[in-house]
């Protein structure tokens, strides 16, 4: 058989579209498709903080997806890595030490305030760190941010709100770690104030969060006659001092605690001792039914949306990892991806008018989270409906 010069073009053409077909069929990534832009995490999904990091990384992974589907960064998918500290903080350490050693802009996490302030040190000079906790206080112009409204706030809420519930004597449980104590000296700040001179502080107790029996310090706490306890501990720890208060026969008697707890799993593993009134401050995004219309209820729905087609309903730690992780890729897609972590600290010193799960962003003032007492409400857990109901105003006045 004798060739022509066509015929042999017409051969070479259909043996090269025959081996592209062959590449595509056994995957081969096409020249065009863009590589994903990782973006760090250090998350607590195992240990006593894992239903808290836990939740974060189901909102993270739900980002993800919702991102990649309105065009990623410029078109440029995103994908979240997310590693585990195990809540511990030396583990967050060595985490945070192997991710800044890849030049990246910006760690999300961790989800334990000790841990957070563990990493501080290492990213004086960057990354950015987007604490997923909010017991950290970072000095203003710092590459360190935090999620969500500050304990200050929380403390403010539940002196707001037991002052409007009539409670004078207030005792408090608090844990020993950095998490526990910021949140002691919160209290205190709060105390000092002349607005709360009707309330006074008759109790304080300490435990350790890997303490296995708080039976000592519960006898103690009956002993002051309080109105309402303030629990300070986040997770695991706070079951067991709910247990403690309930062995003491302390069950009537209010439990107000923090946002951290906001979580259903959590609450309804707790079922069988939690108090009869339990209180907590938790971040806006709760009042979602009865927002007005606007930017943040619009960010709200959309939040609830995401979650809720996964058969997810929405815990106090989705938020946190929510907003802060949209905020970050706001300025990326304005920033673009080759962002420096200076570049984008002082892109965020200035961020503001960003509408989010729980209210309006604005980290002009130097607080490095962007919001205050006005994401800040009080919800009453109802363990025959598993859920929480708002009871207070914004800022914590009861209703």
């Amino acid at each position: 058989m004798s060739f022509t010069p066509k015929s042999c073009a017409v051969m070479k053409g259909l043996a090269a579209l025959t081996i592209a077909v062959v590449l595509t069929a056994f995957g081969m990534p096409r020249a065009n498709a863009a590589e994903p832009y990782d973006i760090y995490a250090i998350l607590s999904l195992t240990g006593p903080l894992a239903l808290i990091g836990g939740d974060a990384q189901t909102s993270l992974q739900t980002v993800q997806d919702l991102v990649n589907k309105t065009g990623g960064i410029h078109g440029q998918p995103i994908r979240f890595v997310i590693e585990d500290d195990q809540s511990q903080p030396a583990t967050a350490v060595q985490l945070a030490n192997g991710i800044i050693a890849k030049n990246v802009p910006v760690i999300l996490g961790p989800v334990y305030g000790a841990s957070c302030l563990s990493i501080s040190p290492l990213v004086r000079s960057g990354p950015v760190m987007y604490c997923l906790a909010p017991a950290i206080h970072p000095p203003p112009g710092s590459y360190t941010f935090s999620a969500s409204t500050s304990t200050f706030d929380s403390a403010q809420a539940w002196f707001t709100f037991a002052l409007s519930m009539g409670w004078k004597r207030l005792a408090v449980l608090s844990s020993t770690d950095a998490a526990g104590q910021d949140q002691d000296r919160q209290i205190d700040a709060v105390a000092a104030n002349p607005k709360y001179g009707a309330l006074s502080v008759v109790d304080r107790e300490h435990f350790g969060i890997g303490d296995v029996s708080l039976a000592a310090q519960a006898i103690q706490l009956k002993a002051s006659n309080p109105d309402a306890i303030i629990l300070t501990s986040v997770g695991t720890p706070t079951g067991t001092a709910l247990r403690a208060l309930k062995d003491a026969g302390l069950e009537k008697v209010p439990v107000i605690t923090n946002q951290g707890n906001l979580v259903h799993a959590e609450l309804e593993q707790f079922a069988s001792f939690v108090p009869d009134r339990l209180y907590l401050t938790a971040p806006r995004f709760v009042t979602y039914d009865i927002s007005m219309k606007g930017p943040v209820r619009d960010a709200q729905r959309t939040f609830y949306d995401a979650l809720r087609a996964k058969g997810i309903e929405p815990d106090g730690p989705h938020s946190l990892s929510w907003d802060a992780s949209l905020i970050f890729i706001d300025a990326l897609r304005r920033l673009g991806t080759g962002a420096t972590a200076k570049g984008l600290r002082d892109y965020l010193e200035g961020y503001h008018g960003y509408a989010g799960t729980i209210g309006i962003f604005d980290f002009r003032d130097g607080s490095q989270r962007g919001v205050g007492l006005s994401s800040v409400v009080v919800v009453r857990w109802s363990p025959e409906r598993k859920t929480w109901s708002t009871v207070s105003e914004i800022g914590g006045k009861a209703r």
